[in-house]
């Protein structure tokens, strides 16, 4: 008899890749395929379907469905991109609400990292040497360049994988 793998793991293994992916997808195109958001969605009713626990699925759907309309309206208003209104829709169901505030802070934590070393690694192309880092002539339209930020998002839906894997 071959022993068959637990499909809940199996899940959330895949879950985590598909964050990888998305990830590494937004840092070199700025693009995150719907196909990523779409698969770690239809990722979650095998993960609740097969973990022998409680799930609140039900309150996972409305936190992601509420972040899925508010992405939509941030999007509109050109804050953020279509691809990460919907990758954090995608991974606020696994965070659900039990890990919903963790992954908020996370993922705005990495985030902030994030602009910092791109802010940093601006200023050093600026500079004509490192010691003229502060002294470097400003971009003043480096705030408007798009910043990839399914890296803050996969950190912190990371965080939520190694969760629901009781690694963490």
């Amino acid at each position: 008899m071959i022993p068959l793998p637990d499909i809940s793991l199996v899940a959330v293994l895949g879950f985590a890749g598909l964050l990888v992916a998305a990830a590494i997808s937004d840092t070199r195109f700025l693009i995150i395929p719907n196909r990523y958001c779409l698969a770690i969605a239809l990722l979650y009713p095998a993960h609740i379907l097969s973990t022998g626990s409680d799930v609140d699925w039900i309150g996972a759907i409305i936190i992601g469905g509420v972040l899925l309309v508010l992405g939509f309206l941030l999007h509109v208003r050109k804050i953020i991109g279509g691809g990460d209104a919907k990758l954090v829709a995608a991974v606020a169901l696994w965070a659900g609400t039990e890990l919903f505030v963790d992954f908020l802070i996370l993922t705005g934590i990495a985030g902030g990292a994030m602009a910092l070393v791109l802010w940093f690694r601006h200023r050093l192309s600026q500079a004509t040497s490192p010691g003229l880092f502060f002294l470097a002539p400003a971009d003043p339209h480096f705030a408007k360049r798009p910043m990839p930020y399914a890296v803050a998002i996969a950190t912190g839906g990371l965080y939520v994988a190694f969760t629901l894997t009781g690694l963490v």
